[in-house]
């Protein structure tokens, strides 16, 4: 029985020896981790000392964007300037990515946007051209010489243009001759030469009929230029204009007649029209 106990207690001392031991080790690995680490910030103190001093040397110079190739003067610039402009870089790149379709369906649509185009460009606003035959002359000699009509004040009779394209309008500036109406009926008119008639202070009449290009973009532009003056409007036959732009000329301001399409009855329609009889009590809105 003694020496069982001996034998106890002295397994018991050894295992507290051998925890001491063990503590004490620990802690100096703990010790010896910490003085590893603590050599290892310097250089990053440095590094970040450096890269302070990098960003203070930096100039204006080094911030700019590099110069694109187009821009850089050498033997293939001057050669491919030829084929290449700031508006055209992201269609020609398109083009050459595109695969050819010779088709023939293919080949009429790209002409009619190749057309539609064109005449986008040949309908934009012309200063020279109201420099000098004056704001009203200008926009008329636009409308009539793309087969619309125009009509003065103190003057009964509309001006066209015959088959050839001949017309009767003064080639020189005429304080006199203020347009009151103008009739682009079946015109191929677009948003972009309704800038031509910015400047009509006194227009009373305008028809859009059948004028497949016109928007609710041109109605909105078109309730703004002639937003005191205008008494009749027509737009029947504009597939494009929807409920949207005819909400639009609610700033016409004089308007009494306005000739809208049959195709356009819908509640939505029907509310729009209410309301712009609701701001405008004069207006008498027709579809015959």
């Amino acid at each position: 029985m003694i020496f069982q106990k001996f034998i106890h207690t002295k397994s018991l001392g050894h295992v507290r020896k051998n925890r001491a031991l063990l503590c004490k080790c620990m802690s100096t690995s703990i010790k010896s981790e910490n003085d590893e680490k603590l050599p290892t910030d310097k250089p990053k103190e440095i590094e970040l000392s450096k890269k302070v001093e990098i960003t203070n040397l930096t100039t204006k110079k080094d911030l700019q964007w590099r110069t694109p190739w187009h821009e850089k003067d050498g033997q293939y610039y001057s050669f491919l300037r030829t084929f290449y402009t700031e508006e055209s870089s992201t269609t020609l790149l398109k083009l050459l990515q595109t695969p050819v379709n010779l088709h023939p369906t293919a080949i009429k649509q790209w002409w009619a946007r190749k057309m539609e185009r064109q005449n986008m460009l040949m309908q934009q606003y012309i200063p020279e051209r109201n420099q000098t035959l004056g704001d009203e002359l200008a926009a008329a000699h636009f409308i009539v010489y793309r087969g619309g009509a125009v009509k003065f004040f103190d003057d009964d009779k509309w001006i066209k243009a015959n088959e050839l394209k001949q017309y009767e309008l003064p080639v020189h500036y005429d304080s006199e001759k203020i347009l009151q109406a103008i009739d682009c009926s079946g015109m191929n008119l677009y948003y972009e030469g309704l800038a031509n008639l910015r400047n009509l202070k006194k227009l009373e009449w305008l028809s859009l009929s059948s004028c497949a290009n016109m928007d609710d973009w041109a109605m909105d532009t078109i309730s703004n230029i002639f937003s005191d003056s205008l008494i009749y409007l027509d737009i029947r036959y504009c597939p494009r204009i929807t409920v949207r732009g005819l909400g639009a000329l609610h700033t016409l301001k004089e308007l009494k007649i306005l000739y809208v399409d049959e195709m356009l009855s819908y509640k939505s329609f029907e509310l729009t029209c209410l309301m712009l009889q609701d701001i405008l009590p004069n207006l008498d809105i027709r579809t015959a």
